[in-house]
């Protein structure tokens, strides 16, 4: 191995080592963290998500769910669903409602209180009924299981009388990534 690669797997490994030595949020701050990030969900509630000029991911914004209730591990949002989000035949197409349950569970994650990122590594869908774009939904996501380095979350898809669109598992690798929203509260 040449000295030039040698020292870039030494820098690449002590960035990995300082990453990994990192202290976990305290559970007080995280709980902390959790009931800021609760009131400010509460406080949008029914209100577009697309309307809030604060750190929200482009594409949740254009999804532009309502939320609908929020407490620590659970998440309910309405998504009023627009043509652009059917599949050939005028039904809801079914990446968009992948993308729905992940930016629902994405949410979910946000109640938690982390400090770092939980990064989805994989989803599991099951398309389950359909429903046409000119309708909207609701989407539930909930914690399942919160262990040491990954976080696994249920959703589903419903229409507004109950009725199951979809379900869908994910499994979330937390990180020590601060996302914008996360420097936001912590700054409060």
């Amino acid at each position: 191995m040449n000295d030039k690669l040698k020292n870039q797997c030494t820098v690449h490994f002590h960035k990995i080592l300082r990453d990994v030595r990192k202290m976990p949020d305290t559970p007080e701050e995280m709980k902390k963290r959790s009931e800021r990030i609760l009131s400010l969900f509460n406080s949008l509630k029914g209100r577009p998500i697309g309307e809030f000029s604060g750190p929200i991911p482009p594409f949740s914004k254009w999804l532009n769910g309502k939320i609908l209730m929020a407490k620590r591990g659970e998440i309910k949002v309405q998504y009023d669903l627009r043509p652009e989000m059917a599949n050939p035949t005028g039904l809801l197409h079914g990446g968009m409602q992948a993308a729905l349950i992940d930016d629902c569970i994405g949410m979910c994650t946000a109640t938690l209180g982390y400090g770092g990122f939980l990064i989805t590594i994989d989803c599991q869908i099951n398309f389950l009924g359909k429903i046409k774009v000119d309708d909207s939904v609701q989407v539930k996501a909930s914690i399942v299981r919160e262990g040491r380095n990954i976080v696994h979350f249920f959703a589903q898809i419903s229409d507004l009388n109950g009725n199951l669109i979809a379900t869908g598992n994910a499994n979330l690798l937390k990180t020590h990534y601060k996302p914008d929203y996360v420097k936001a509260i912590d700054d409060d």
